[in-house]
């Protein structure tokens, strides 16, 4: 079909042309001011379709080559706990020197102290406190106070607002780091008397069963009902009967942010915790989460908060003080 011609459109102008060659690109034009030559759009397009050459000399970006291998960043060594004499001396040197004396707050000196020498806050924050507030001579009339203090807390349940430890550190004029190691130490000296130092959860349970059936009988004051609970027991001391009567009777402001449940819901949780008292053994689960399942439409946390509003309750009410 000699002659025959097909309707384009210019590549360059967009003007519409005919042309006898399907494939040209431009209109004469076009061609004519030279603006464009005659195949360059198809020349660029087969350019395009095959990779350029390149002499020997320049290697080929991204073809043949052997990846570099990655190198891992090595790992920053961790900060040192570790309190040797000589590490007491530099973080001792550089407090005295630098912020001792200063408006700084400490804890903005324990923070680039322990960047300086890589050292953890913890120990940093050691050291200077007892740079701050040295040790004092611990008589056994004063460990004695101490320990004293620390028991009438455990056996009232009494929570001062500053901690107890704190609270009795201000009391007697004695660092909190002392008071805290007095109290520990004792502490374990009590549990290292017992024939169990690790009460199960079924030991801990009869602990509480007792508590109760004495608190219905009111037979000694209650001050008392630790020791008398330890004998009939047998395999306890006093003081972790009194510990664990502590825990029972727990911190109220805990509960400060607790919604309280229902009326209804609240005598249901009671109804459960008496039967939970006569049973020979706890649940499998937590006691809390139990009730909350057998209650329906409250929290673990609220049949804690009813818990010990009611522990707390029958205790004041009880009448020999």
């Amino acid at each position: 079909m000699s002659g025959m011609k097909f309707r384009l459109q210019c590549a360059g102008c967009g003007a519409t042309f005919f042309a006898t060659d399907r494939k040209a690109r431009h209109c004469q034009k076009c061609v004519k001011k030279g603006a464009l030559k005659k195949g360059a759009g198809d020349t660029k397009r087969q350019d395009a379709k095959q990779p350029l050459k390149r002499s020997g000399a320049a290697p080929e970006r991204g073809l043949n080559r052997e990846p570099k291998p990655r190198e891992k960043p090595e790992a920053r060594r961790s900060k040192t706990a570790e309190l040797t004499p000589e590490l007491r001396e530099q973080v001792a040197q550089l407090y005295q020197t630098q912020f001792a004396g200063s408006a700084a707050p400490l804890d903005e000196a324990v923070n680039q102290i322990s960047d300086r020498l890589w050292v953890t806050r913890k120990t940093v924050k050691q050291i200077i406190g007892k740079i701050i507030h040295p040790d004092v001579p611990i008589t056994p009339e004063l460990r004695g106070r101490i320990i004293e203090a620390y028991k009438g807390y455990v056996e009232r349940s009494e929570r001062p607002a500053r901690g107890r430890r704190r609270s009795i550190s201000e009391a007697v004029g004695v660092p909190l780091r002392q008071v805290m190691q007095i109290v520990y130490e004792w502490s374990q000296s009590q549990y290292n008397q017992s024939p169990t130092p690790e009460l199960s959860r079924q030991q801990r349970f009869e602990i509480e069963k007792l508590y109760w059936d004495e608190m219905g009988r009111s037979r000694y004051r209650y001050s008392e009902l630790p020791a008398k609970i330890a004998d009939r027991l047998g395999y306890v001391t006093t003081y972790q009967v009194s510990r664990w009567l502590d825990t029972l009777h727990d911190d109220r402001s805990r509960f400060d942010k607790i919604p309280d449940a229902p009326a209804e819901a609240e005598q249901r949780i009671l109804e459960a915790y008496n039967q939970y008292l006569s049973a020979p053994q706890p649940p499998e689960q937590g006691l809390h989460a139990t009730i909350a399942n057998q209650v329906g439409g409250v929290s673990g946390r609220q049949v804690h908060k009813v818990l010990q509003q009611y522990r707390y309750r029958q205790r004041d009410e009880y009448p020999l003080k």
